[in-house]
């Protein structure tokens, strides 16, 4: 036998989870995205596009959140039986914000992770996780892609069995890790002074925000505010600045 599962859904992977898991599985749908919405909507899923705290409806057996852009409370959690969240970190290194850049700056774990949904952020029991290599030429978006493939990995090897309704373990996460807010990562991001890190660090700092369609580091010259980002090069396959 088979539940239906609520999904909390957002973004590039949230679309592919809402798809992945199929209308015959999904109860209702939570979104922010206009893409999403309009899947749902295809599917013949209720969908709401309000935040869910807000939202009156009768909740299925357990969720899933995948990339949903709010902190659940204590009193919404208990609503489920279970409520699972797929996190791009390896916990209890990255919790918070943006983990993949963290993971490459500070030369922690990446990763992706399966966890209960408990009252702090990221700090629910792991059920299952995936550790992702990093090395010294990945920038930002090249760890991303390989942290969103071991995302999509967890999903379908647990989607199923969260809607199956099959007891699922699940372990407290360790002592330790990383924590970082939006406002650590501007501070970095947009505040850095020149003169206060070295070659070798601006060129890591660099590659780590590298990412298309975001801004890369941000920095004041002479009053005038400049991107810096790094972009893999062909000169080293015998190509040539024409």
């Amino acid at each position: 036998m088979t539940d239906k599962v609520d999904m909390f859904v957002n973004g590039g992977l949230g679309l592919w989870a809402l798809r992945e898991a199929g209308a015959g599985h999904v109860h209702n749908v939570f979104t922010f995205d206009a893409d999403v919405e309009a899947l749902a909507t295809e599917m013949g899923v209720r969908v709401y596009t309000c935040d869910a705290h807000a939202a009156d409806f009768v909740p299925a057996r357990a969720g899933i959140s995948v990339h949903y852009p709010r902190v659940f409370r204590k009193t919404f959690i208990s609503r489920y039986a279970r409520l699972y969240n797929i996190h791009p970190g390896c916990l209890p290194w990255g919790r918070g914000y943006y983990p993949v850049f963290w993971a490459l700056w500070e030369d922690t774990p990446a990763g992706a992770t399966l966890h209960e949904v408990a009252g702090e952020l990221d700090a629910g029991p792991v059920v299952a996780q995936v550790e992702v290599a990093h090395y010294a030429h990945d920038t930002g978006w090249t760890l991303f892609q390989r942290v969103r493939e071991a995302e999509k990995g967890l999903f379908r090897a647990w989607f199923p069995r969260i809607a199956s309704g099959e007891p699922i373990q699940a372990s407290a996460q360790p002592e330790g890790g990383t924590y970082h807010s939006k406002k650590d990562f501007y501070s970095l991001k947009q505040g850095l002074r020149l003169d206060e890190i070295s070659s070798a660090g601006l060129v890591k700092l660099v590659r780590c925000l590298s990412f298309p369609g975001y801004t890369g580091l941000e920095v004041e010259l002479d009053g005038k505010r400049f991107e810096l980002r790094m972009e893999p090069s062909d000169r080293a396959n015998g190509g040539e600045y024409q």
